[in-house]
């Protein structure tokens, strides 16, 4: 019984962290995350941080992973409903509509900040691979029946939308006027619902494929 408390005091201490470094790195970004700023946000001493995690790097991984597994979480069984490329596209905009949220924010200013380190980068690719994984089976669902679904490399297609649409998010951070955001989206919707009858004629009669 007082491992079991322990264990979970342990976590409640680590989650409280998490979310502490996820408020700092939202509103101060990553260069002014360390250990003593969380420690302040949180309201708990900072050598828990190195005790529960060992350094600031790898409670940042934790926090990554934490904030992209909450968000994935969101949305996960909208990209599950997905059966055409408008839906696909709907997703994307609710995505990017939720932007304003610490977990958004966060990830992206990790991202942001250590996308140019070798050591961290295959980590950091690592945790975001379920998006393409969830992005290849929404395609599979809109493309099944078309010939399109024969010839499309879904996973590679998968990955580059995902890396498409995290670099918008990284830029719009850039870009406190986000018209240009909002003008890209809107227009792959329009192309979207173009292509979207079509799909769903050649999935609806493969005879004229």
């Amino acid at each position: 019984m007082g491992e079991r408390r322990s264990s979970r005091t342990g976590q409640e201490t680590r989650d409280r962290i998490i979310d502490a470094v996820l408020t700092t790195v939202s509103n101060e970004g990553l260069v002014g995350t360390s250990a003593r700023v969380i420690a302040r946000t949180g309201g708990f001493n900072q050598a828990l941080v190195f005790y529960h995690f060992g350094s600031v790097e790898d409670l940042l991984l934790a926090a990554l992973e934490r904030a992209n597994e909450r968000r994935m979480n969101r949305f996960r069984e909208r990209l599950e409903e997905v059966e055409d490329l408008r839906a696909l596209v709907q997703v994307a905009i609710d995505l990017h509509a939720s932007a304003e949220d610490c977990d958004h924010m966060a990830l992206t200013a990790i991202v942001a900040g250590w996308s140019a380190s070798s050591d961290l980068g295959p980590r950091i690719l690592e945790i975001l691979r379920p998006w393409d994984d969830m992005v290849a089976d929404a395609l599979r669902r809109s493309l099944a029946g078309t010939p399109f679904g024969q010839v499309v490399p879904t996973e590679d297609m998968a990955h580059a939308i995902s890396a498409l649409f995290l670099g918008i998010e990284l830029i719009s951070r850039l870009d406190a006027d986000d018209k240009r955001t909002d003008s890209l989206l809107s227009s792959l919707a329009g192309a979207a619902n173009l292509a979207g009858p079509l799909l769903d004629a050649m999935a609806a009669d493969p005879a004229d494929s």
